[in-house]
């Protein structure tokens, strides 16, 4: 017996797929509304300030100076300075950003933020210190600027420096006085008990403001009277590094020895040995020429001599004379208007 197809099966199966379709597309729409609803309702990123930050790193003074040299004025409430020295955090509060620019709430272009680490944090900054700074505004904790600090010879290792002595100058040819000197702006000095000089050679010392050395009479060099300037460097104040070398070291004097009535006219420079300092006294190979009718320069090449921090730092330099005259006379003292030592780091030091 031939069993005939129910019609009602398949219309029930159309009516099932259908429905189906139908919660599906409801439950995505729900998703979708559910979705849209979220993304619409988060605010929008905060506005991060634009500013173009210049950093410079004084080791001297233990500061970091941070300059708005362009960009949008940051408002020192919304701004956080956090400095990594060597690994360590240390953050600069916003109180004190707002004294360092003047109790101003802004800081706009042109305006310098100035951290003294010693002062803020008990921090000597060194020449060879890790220091990186951090820009970040704090409502949206997203970062302004990142920077590695450095010295300004490591920024430009090709940089040369001139050193004038900074430290005691030291004149047993009158009466072991010691003055100090500050390059080309020394102070006048005249010794108790000398021949007073004549009113042209007074003046003009004191125009120039120059020192003066008296050497002895006979014509011959006496150690024990002489002149001593001490540079008084600190290498690392310069961006010097440990184990830095340089390929040039050029001593200039400026000076007048108003006569020709020496016999030996020497310069003599102190020559480190080892790390600590020890070393000797030297003599440069020739004689200082006479400078009888003005003020003029003369320059030493002392390179060999000078090619490490450790020499540049014990540095400083005798003037010795002898005179062959017999008669005392003041007016035959060498002047030294000027002394500067020019130095360039080694190329193979340039990064």
């Amino acid at each position: 017996m031939q069993e005939t197809p129910r019609k009602g099966t398949s219309k029930e199966a159309a009516v099932s797929e259908v429905m189906g379709v139908v919660l599906l597309t409801g439950i995505v729409i729900i998703m979708l509304s559910a979705l849209s609803t979220t993304v619409f309702s988060m605010e929008g990123p905060d506005d991060v300030p634009h500013t173009n930050v210049q950093e410079i790193m004084d080791i001297s003074e233990d500061t970091i100076y941070l300059k708005n040299s362009g960009g949008e004025p940051v408002s020192t409430e919304n701004l956080r300075i956090i400095v990594n020295i060597n690994d360590r955090k240390y953050e600069y509060p916003s109180s004190k950003i707002y004294e360092s620019l003047g109790n101003s709430s802004l800081w706009k272009m042109g305006d310098t933020i100035k951290i003294n680490s010693m002062d803020t944090w008990g921090i000597n900054l060194r020449n060879n210190d890790k220091v990186e700074l951090f820009l970040v505004d704090a409502p949206s904790n997203e970062l302004i600027q990142k920077s590695t600090l450095t010295c300004e010879l490591q920024k430009k290792p090709d940089l040369s420096l001139c050193f004038t002595p900074m430290g005691d100058i030291t004149d047993t040819s009158i009466s072991g006085k010691n003055n100090k000197g500050y390059g080309d702006n020394w102070q006048v000095h005249h010794p108790d008990g000398h021949d007073n000089p004549n009113k042209e050679i007074k003046e003009e010392e004191e125009n120039r403001n120059c020192t003066t050395y008296y050497p002895p009479l006979g014509g011959k060099i006496n150690t024990s009277i002489y002149q001593e300037l001490d540079f008084g460097i600190k290498p690392t104040a310069h961006g010097i590094r440990p184990g830095d070398t340089f390929c040039n070291a050029t001593l200039t004097i400026i000076y007048y020895t108003h006569d020709a009535s020496y016999t030996s006219f020497k310069l003599k420079f102190y020559d480190t040995t080892d790390e600590h300092g020890n070393g000797e006294w030297k003599y440069h190979k020739e004689d200082l020429p006479e400078h009888n009718s003005d003020f003029e320069p003369e320059t030493i090449n002392l390179t060999d001599y000078i090619n490490t921090p450790a020499d540049l730092a014990n540095f400083k330099v005798r003037i010795e004379a002898a005179r062959g005259d017999t008669q005392a006379n003041s007016e035959k003292g060498v002047m030294i208007d000027y002394i500067g030592l020019l130095l360039e780091r080694a190329s193979n030091e340039k990064e």
